[in-house]
């Protein structure tokens, strides 16, 4: 591939959000030693192509307050490497200009794949035999696990607040918090053997050349979780087929099974707290939570008895 054909393959990866964006400032350029040729686009973090000493590579822009500690997702990408994984290493240490943290990454070739939900619940699962190993690590700053998160009395209190502004967005999203709670305290948790999740394990940052695979990007949200919690945004409650080819290379046992439910929910609530806070301040205008609530309606026949509808009294 061209150069020009991989910059536009580049563009198509990345950019899912065409809001305009500063170029990064010189300071930062000096700082990295690169050079732009292009902007990659983003959600949250922010990517350009680069030059380091004339190869490519991809510059990030964080997000103001990123997810979790930095340096526990460069360590996670680093060791996942050393095992052999094609991840975006760092290329050098991260800096940090005008309230901002910058990192440049080495270049993956490839472009996504057509989606084949087999084979990516086959490859998460041996992406996390190697992700076990890394429990070690501990949790990441800033993160908790999905029992933790839903019961979060904050979350409960926001919840609660929110029902004035969006009645039945607040309801909806408050019972599944409550049942959500409530599975998990059905179950034994204690010595509950944990993984390091990718965060995000969707085809979109997944990169493939000539049918090897040769990228695994994003790993903002990677820390320390159960194992079915990476299902949340790789699985979503309708594909089926991935759990089940998960299934098939890493058996899932009763209680794997009996959190299917509970972690995806729990994954809707992630900042929600913060989110009703800041619209119940008049910070920002008050929405319904869209995402959040069509996330727990859905149901699957892998949840067992929590497929059960939600009893709407609407």
């Amino acid at each position: 591939m061209d150069g020009q054909a991989n910059t536009l393959a580049a563009t198509r990866r990345f950019r899912w959000d065409d809001a305009p964006v500063d170029s990064p400032n010189a300071e930062v350029l000096a700082r990295l030693n690169v050079s732009v040729e292009s902007y990659l686009g983003g959600r949250a973090n922010r990517h350009w192509l680069v030059r380091v000493k004339g190869e490519r590579a991809v510059l990030r822009r964080y997000q103001d307050s990123p997810q979790g500690d930095i340096d526990y997702e460069l360590a996670v990408l680093t060791a996942l490497h050393d095992r052999g994984w094609p991840t975006p290493i760092p290329l050098a240490e991260p800096v940090h200009v005008q309230g901002r943290t910058w990192a440049v990454f080495r270049w993956l070739p490839g472009q996504p794949p057509t989606t084949d939900l087999t084979g990516r619940g086959r490859l998460l699962a041996r992406l996390h035999a190697d992700t076990q190993r890394l429990a070690g690590m501990g949790q990441r700053a800033g993160c908790v696990r999905a029992e933790e998160l839903v019961a979060d009395p904050r979350l409960t209190e926001a919840l609660r607040a929110y029902e004035r502004v969006a009645p039945r967005a607040a309801r909806i999203m408050r019972w599944h918090q409550e049942s959500a709670h409530e599975q998990f305290g059905r179950l034994d948790l204690q010595d509950r053997h944990l993984v390091v999740l990718h965060g995000d394990f969707a085809d979109r940052n997944l990169l493939y050349q000539n049918g090897r695979l040769t990228g695994i990007l994003d790993f903002e949200a990677t820390h320390l979780n159960h194992r079915v919690a990476e299902f949340a945004l790789a699985w979503r409650g309708r594909r089926d087929a991935l759990v089940l080819a998960y299934d098939e290379v890493h058996p899932l046992d009763d209680t794997d099974w009996a959190l299917l439910a509970p972690t995806l929910w729990s994954w809707a609530f992630i900042g929600v707290a913060d989110a009703i806070e800041q619209i119940l301040s008049g910070a920002v205008p008050a929405h319904d939570f869209d995402w959040q609530v069509g996330m727990l309606l859905r149901r699957s026949p892998l949840m067992g008895a929590a497929q059960a509808p939600y009893p709407d009294p609407d």
